[in-house]
């Protein structure tokens, strides 16, 4: 199953070194992997102690460093894996998913983009306030700051827009609604809740089916507060956590 073990430096049990020590610089260097990177799950302990010819209670001192440090955290029944780093994005205020993540210094990418024009559904056509069945253009995008997915899109716009699926949507989506379109988004009313991974989104995510997600869904209103998208996404919850500020009124 790990391969890449076999491409791992054994530790030197001639070396004035402690075995521990060796073994904990190994690990360090294990979580550069981009295999790890994406939290996944690190080699079981007992493949890496054969690998290295050490006790399990020698590498588990090593670990324990490593997981004080806040490098690696440890689940019982699940396994070790490198630490996310997760994004935290507020609802204070609101702007663009691109420009929100340049604010916190991240360059986000399309991994998967899809755009085609789709009869609205009920509840499409209810957000939206338009009729069931009228046609609206429906793009769906993968989006991630490296090859790993970390959030899935799906946008629905009204049709007096006249969005086309012609247009480039690797330019910020609510800079060209209102450059094109002069459309100028103002007000989101939002919804954020954690759902279990369906098969599609978990498929889409790379997670496994049922496990825990952030849904959130988003109205877009324009200055006339009527209706301009309407917008789900899913953000995996090993990436992303959600903060508030609430001022108390005295």
């Amino acid at each position: 199953m790990y391969e890449h073990l076999k491409n791992i430096p054994l530790l030197d049990h001639d070396s004035k070194i402690p075995l521990h020590k060796q073994a904990e610089e190994q690990l360090r260097e294990l979580i550069k992997l981009p295999e790890f990177k994406g939290g996944e799950l690190f080699p079981k302990e007992v493949d890496l102690a054969k690998r290295w010819g050490i006790s399990r209670n020698t590498l588990r001192q090593a670990i324990a460093i490593l997981v004080n440090e806040k490098l690696l955290e440890r689940k019982k029944g699940s396994g070790t894996r490198v630490t996310q780093n997760r994004i935290s994005t507020n609802l204070n205020n609101w702007m663009s998913f691109t420009h929100e993540m340049e604010d916190l210094g991240l360059e986000f990418k399309n991994l998967s983009l899809h755009a085609e024009m789709v009869p609205a559904s009920t509840k499409v056509a209810k957000h939206l306030q338009i009729n069931e069945g009228d046609e609206v253009m429906f793009l769906q995008r993968i989006r991630s700051i490296d090859d790993s997915p970390m959030v899935y899109f799906e946008s629905y716009f009204h049709p007096r827009i006249g969005l086309t699926v012609d247009e480039n949507f690797e330019t910020p989506l609510y800079e060209l609604l209102g450059n094109k379109y002069n459309v100028v988004p103002v007000y989101s009313q939002e919804e954020l809740k954690a759902v279990a991974a369906t098969k599609k989104i978990a498929g889409n995510l790379k997670i496994e089916k049922n496990q825990p997600v952030l849904e959130r869904k988003r109205v877009v209103l324009d200055t006339a507060r009527k209706p301009i998208e309407y917008n789900i996404c899913y953000y995996r919850n090993d990436w992303f956590t959600y903060t508030i500020e609430i001022k108390r009124t005295i």
